[in-house]
């Protein structure tokens, strides 16, 4: 499967039942928020990415697991140039139908509801539910984008305001009294 066949939605519990599986190459820009945040051309960057459906047929719990990987050029937070950083994810997530499944999951399990997540839509006799795979892959991803960029080791371009205040010589306002009283005095 090319990365033109990648599937945008998917009918979990049918496509868990199938068992799907997908691994290959998607470009970075269709992980647009991941995409927003970087600098500079994202042309030639891609997402590495393996991915399975499962189903727990006790329990009727579908599970995607992917693992995701991708270099990603950020603004450096100290310099403010671009610092390219290594950004990947294992997902273990578990697609519930409502809430009453969340019983049949370990505690610390991560899972979305259909119809209650962003990029999930809950589906019923007409029609089926559909997952945004994509979102729902970029959501990890991005939990793994660091808050702060840096590099390893670089200098600051531009001096904090703090510091800036701090070193701007100023009057004593001490000294401009005394020179007043000693004016008024005389």
């Amino acid at each position: 499967m090319s990365a033109n066949t990648f599937p945008a939605q998917i009918e979990p519990f049918k496509w868990a039942e199938q068992g799907f599986t997908w691994s290959g190459q998607l470009p970075l820009s269709r992980f647009t928020r991941i995409a927003h945040e970087a600098v500079g051309s994202i042309d030639n960057q891609w997402v590495q990415v393996d991915c399975k459906l499962s189903i727990d047929a006790y329990h009727r719990i579908v599970w995607l697991d992917a693992h995701l990987t991708t270099q990603v050029t950020l603004q450096c937070q100290r310099c403010l140039e671009g610092v390219t950083l290594p950004v990947q994810s294992d997902v273990h997530i578990a697609i519930l139908d409502d809430e009453s499944e969340i019983d049949h999951l370990d505690e610390d399990a991560d899972f979305i509801i259909l119809g209650e997540d962003p990029g999930t839509q809950k589906g019923d006799y007409k029609t089926p539910a559909i997952v945004d795979l994509i979102y729902i892959l970029e959501d990890e991803l991005l939990l793994s984008v660091p808050n702060s960029p840096k590099h390893q080791a670089c200098e600051l371009k531009h001096r904090p305001v703090v510091q800036a205040i701090a070193e701007e010589k100023r009057d004593n306002p001490f000294e401009i009294l005394a020179g007043l009283k000693g004016k008024l005095g005389s």
